[in-house]
């Protein structure tokens, strides 16, 4: 019997090979982790499904055999220790160390020339860099100098430095790549994670709503969305907006569209957009199925925003009534009694269960018999393997294997699904759940699910459920 350390080098190099064949049949070359920027090809050529599914088996396998080969202590000093790469993209990303590098050319910059135009000390640059290049974000080319890489460059908003230097709050507004997202991980998040364990181990407050390690962190005692709309936090409200869109920018194009059949629903079906932000996902699922109709609820000031957005993005849409926006509060009753469809998307993990049992029993109160609600989450898996007493239920359980001796939920591939779970413990008192969480509690809010649509390419699933 071949040894664990053989079986995934085995793995590793059929994933290898197998992404090279299909690079061939398709004429392209696997990106260089080097390149200065990515183009649309490399891109389309990296969501190829066959690629995916091979990169997938290969990111696990090798990332259990380092944890297999490594020294037991290293594992957990690095992993201790790992915080601290956080704070170095914090400080690149806070100081647009990104956009100075893409100024300067695909030749990098010395760290000297980033002090003059950002005014940080020039070691403090190195320093902050260093590590990341050491996990291949951005390279340092020669002594001091750095450049960017195909990671790093997602860092970058794509502005001119002095623009932003100009307006720091504008900074996200109509940027590319993930700085927005990135910011909100390193800052907000980063600073409430660091008081978890204080809040998880207080038995005697650890149920409180506004308890949370946000609260302790900032010293307020308000919820997450309340304390983004205070003045002193004007800049984090804006970029978490723009965050939201950006981490849906993150999954493949069209992926909400290859789950549930929006193009099943009769003409004029009316889809209500619950705590739908800028109404982002309803764009995407508009812009291919223009007979639909859409109404995004959300707090007054982001309804705002997203009329801007709409504005922008689909000017004839809003005019036209094919979309409109409601001020509404999820905890209140819903009004609207003529849903086609209720959609929630990233609602579910931001409450504890006895919240969220407030939003979905609304929304039963308002639903017709034949009406839809397409609850869109992050549903996290059991490390061990999935519970088969929900396997009639279609795409429930993953009817594919991976192959031995990975670990059933893929290991590092599922990683970013407990750390967003970990992020809303942080952020507030909600949680990512796993499908016989959600089950029960949707059972107990009078909705039965009917099927579970895992989008490609993607960690998120799309949970249909009808009124029971």
């Amino acid at each position: 019997m071949a040894s664990t350390l053989i079986e995934l080098c085995d793995l590793i190099s059929t994933s290898v090979r197998t992404i090279d064949s299909r690079c061939n049949a398709l004429s392209g070359t696997f990106p260089d982790l080097n390149k200065h920027k990515s183009t649309p090809e490399d891109e389309k050529l990296t969501r190829d499904d066959e690629i995916m599914k091979a990169t997938s088996i290969l990111v696990s396998a090798a990332t259990q055999l380092i944890a297999t080969v490594q020294l037991p202590a290293r594992s957990l000093l690095d992993t201790s220790l790992a915080f601290l790469s956080s704070a170095a993209i914090a400080v690149v990303a806070e100081s647009s160390i990104a956009e100075i590098i893409r100024e300067a050319g695909p030749q990098g910059c010395h760290v000297d020339e980033i002090a003059k135009k950002n005014g940080m000390s020039a070691l403090n640059i190195a320093r902050v860099l260093r590590p990341l290049a050491t996990q291949h974000i951005f390279r340092e080319v020669s002594p001091d100098v750095f450049a960017h890489n195909r990671i790093s460059t997602l860092l970058d908003t794509g502005k001119d430095y002095e623009t932003i230097r100009a307006a720091p709050e504008d900074k996200h507004e109509g940027a590319v790549g993930y700085s927005s997202l990135i910011q909100l991980n390193t800052d907000e998040t980063f600073k409430a994670a660091a008081y978890i364990k204080d809040v998880v181990i207080d038995k005697d407050h650890s149920e409180d709503e506004l308890n949370t390690p946000l609260n302790k962190a900032f010293g307020t005692h308000i919820d997450l969305f309340s304390w983004y709309e205070l003045p002193e936090n004007k800049v984090r409200f804006k970029r978490f907006g723009v965050a939201m869109d950006a981490s849906r920018r993150m999954s493949p194009q069209g992926a909400v569209l290859q789950g549930f059949q929006w193009s099943s629903l009769p003409k004029n079906a009316l889809i209500v957009d619950v705590g739908g932000g800028i109404g982002s996902i309803s764009l995407e699922i508009a812009r291919s199925n223009p007979d639909l109709r859409f109404l995004i609820q959300e707090k007054p000031a982001v309804v705002q925003e997203g009329i801007k957005y709409w504005e922008k993005e689909l000017p004839d849409a809003l005019p036209t009534g094919r979309v409109s926006f409601a001020e509404h509060d999820f905890f209140t009753p819903q009004p609207v009694k003529n849903a086609d469809v209720f959609m929630v998307r990233f609602i579910c993990h931001n409450w504890s269960d006895t919240y969220l049992l407030k939003i979905l029993k609304h929304l039963r109160d308002s639903a017709q018999s034949t009406t839809k609600l397409i609850v869109m989450e992050h549903p996290i898996h059991f490390v061990c393997g999935e519970d088969e007493t929900y396997k009639h239920i279609p795409g429930a359980v993953p009817t594919e294997i991976p192959p031995k001796p990975l670990l059933p939920n893929m290991g590092a591939v599922d990683l970013t699904s407990y750390l967003i779970d970990m992020q809303m413990m942080s952020l507030l008192h909600g949680c990512e759940r796993t499908f016989p969480h959600y089950w029960k509690l949707l059972q107990k809010a009078g909705w039965e699910i009917e099927a579970a649509h895992p989008l490609p390419g993607s960690l998120i699933v799309q949970l249909v459920a009808k009124p029971i």
